[in-house]
């Protein structure tokens, strides 16, 4: 259980005075335990004044029924009033409800709007935390499920970037303003073409990082190309800042440099600060090498 706006880990901590808010003591971030999903059985809500200790059987890990009197002391306890401490620190991890990376949770929904919902929850998600969301790859990796959402974001990236210089002088027909108007269709093929080819491209050279980070040892054998290629893929909803004019390819092409190179890192959390630092420098050679295999296809197109 950790502070959501600075990581610090939450077990342990005292209980609150009696209507005081209760607050991380790293950086003062107000929380509740009820805030958290935990694995039923796995965690225990102690009292705070006998540390009598009570198992969340809930669906959510929670205590039930949600308000009680302590069989210890007589005390009258919430959940959010106890001391929560997992049932194994050594493995305090196990005492968390995992959570799916939102484009993987069906439970999110389905069809059109479950999937817009799941590709903008994880958009989001790696847009501005892509080294937290490492946490949520708890599963074998998918590698060519984290391709489809990456598809996503590569198509709205390189239209959005060529849209002003391919597809919109074909819609206008500007080679034919005498001839009187109308869409040049001949165009208007090759500039689609281009654009879907720019986007496959990217994708495909997004593995060259993964492959590079995925040979570095974690616990013993490599991390592994799939998941590093999950990482990259997961980090790319920075592209969707190609929408910006102007100068918004730009800027989605550095953030997601930076994104990608901290979700690569996160695949060594607790790993020495040298493994850290490799994969952040094979990610970004990695990137420019992507960056520029996929130049040379647009320039063949």
């Amino acid at each position: 259980m950790r502070c959501k706006h600075c990581d610090h880990v939450l077990w342990n901590q005292p209980a609150p005075a009696p209507g005081a808010q209760r607050v991380c003591s790293e950086c003062g971030e107000p929380y509740q335990p009820s805030d958290f999903r935990f694995a039923r059985g796995k965690v225990r809500f102690c009292c705070p004044q006998c540390d009598t200790g009570y198992y969340g059987t809930s669906a959510e890990g929670h205590l039930e029924p949600a308000a009680f009197d302590c069989v210890g002391c007589g005390r009258h306890l919430t959940m959010n009033d106890c001391v929560v401490r997992a049932h194994d620190m050594e493995h305090e991890s196990e005492a968390m409800l995992q959570r799916d990376m939102p484009w993987l949770d069906e439970s999110i929904g389905s069809g059109a709007r479950g999937w817009l919902k799941r590709w903008g929850a994880t958009t989001s998600l790696s847009f501005s935390n892509a080294g937290k969301f490492v946490a949520l790859l708890h599963r074998p990796p998918q590698p060519m499920r984290a391709a489809a959402f990456m598809s996503v974001n590569a198509l709205i990236s390189v239209f959005a970037t060529v849209a002003v210089g391919l597809i919109l002088p074909a819609l206008g027909n500007l080679r034919g303003r005498v001839g009187g108007g109308g869409v040049d269709v001949e165009a208007l093929v090759i500039a689609l073409a281009i654009a879907l080819g720019a986007a496959v491209a990217l994708v495909v050279f997004a593995a060259l990082p993964a492959v590079l980070v995925g040979l570095i040892p974690r616990g013993g054998k490599p991390v592994g190309t799939a998941r590093a290629y999950e990482a990259m893929c997961y980090s790319s909803g920075a592209l969707v800042l190609s929408l910006v004019p102007c100068c918004g390819g730009l800027i989605a092409a550095i953030w997601w440099m930076v994104q990608s190179t901290r979700a690569m890192m996160a695949l060594f959390e607790g790993e020495s600060i040298g493994k850290k630092t490799l994969a952040a420098l094979l990610t970004v050679v990695g990137y420019f090498a992507a960056v520029f295999g996929t130049t040379m296809v647009i320039m063949r197109l």
